[in-house]
């Protein structure tokens, strides 16, 4: 599985007549348990995205916000989501049922799924993983599309810590393309993460189409690309997280 999804986008075959799919991918930290899905399900569908990517989602066996979201939106939760588990509910509070992590759900089926561990702590701080989705676009096209949710914090151990695993996910994908790649991040452009983003071939599309705060007065999310064209993106203006929606609209 994770071989599989290592690699580029299905390429057309050569000769082949193929229309471009339009993109709307939506990046969101929903702010974990107190995320009201109904108001975050309103938003995705005013913004016309057909590929959501969420940090800081819960699946509890009282609230799995996953398939809360997934009935909101009217898409299958086995076709078309996929949750991959950072850490337990809780872990540096009362151990809680139930997972917290990184979602992808999408109009488009998806074809292959994987999670990737960024972290092994023992306790505390929170572990941090990467979720991949293969979606069919059609006509024998696909497009591959990560999250992730970096460890957030200023002191040299939680910058050391969040630059680790950034380097795991720029390694991961190595000189691949036909990707899209979203997330909390918790890096400022100007820091050396975001800049290495940059420096390994990542388009960083908010800089470009989208450059406002996402955070209070900072950008910390971001849809990164490669082999993918962007066309137009904006940050949403809402109250229903404490971040800010990214929407970038793409063409493949």
């Amino acid at each position: 599985m994770i071989a599989a999804l290592a690699l580029a986008a299905t390429a057309v075959p050569a000769g082949a007549a193929q229309a471009a799919t339009s993109l709307v991918v939506l990046g969101w930290n929903i702010h974990g348990e107190s995320a009201d899905m109904t108001a975050i399900a309103k938003v995705i569908r005013d913004s016309g995205a057909n590929i959501v990517t969420l940090q800081e989602i819960h699946r509890r066996p009282d609230a799995d916000q996953v398939r809360q979201l997934a009935d909101e939106l009217g898409w299958n939760i086995t076709a078309n989501a996929h949750f991959g588990a950072g850490d337990n509910v809780g872990p540096c509070d009362d151990p809680q049922p139930g997972m917290a992590g990184n979602a992808i759900l999408s109009s488009y089926k998806i074809l292959e799924r994987v999670t990737i561990p960024l972290t092994d702590f023992a306790t505390c701080p929170v572990n941090r993983s990467m979720a991949g989705a293969k979606l069919d676009l059609g006509g024998g096209t696909s497009i591959t599309v990560f999250s992730t949710h970096l460890s957030p914090g200023l002191s040299a151990t939680s910058v050391a810590r969040r630059e680790a695993q950034a380097d795991k996910v720029r390694t991961y994908f190595g000189s691949r393309t036909g990707l899209i790649l979203t997330g909390d991040f918790n890096a400022k452009p100007t820091d050396t993460l975001s800049r290495k983003f940059v420096s390994a071939g990542w388009l960083d599309t908010g800089a470009k189409y989208a450059n406002k705060p996402t955070l209070g007065d900072a950008r910390i999310d971001y849809i990164y690309t490669k082999g993918v064209t962007t066309t137009s993106g904006s940050v949403l203006s809402t109250t229903a997280s404490d971040h800010r929606p990214l929407v970038m609209r793409m063409t493949r």
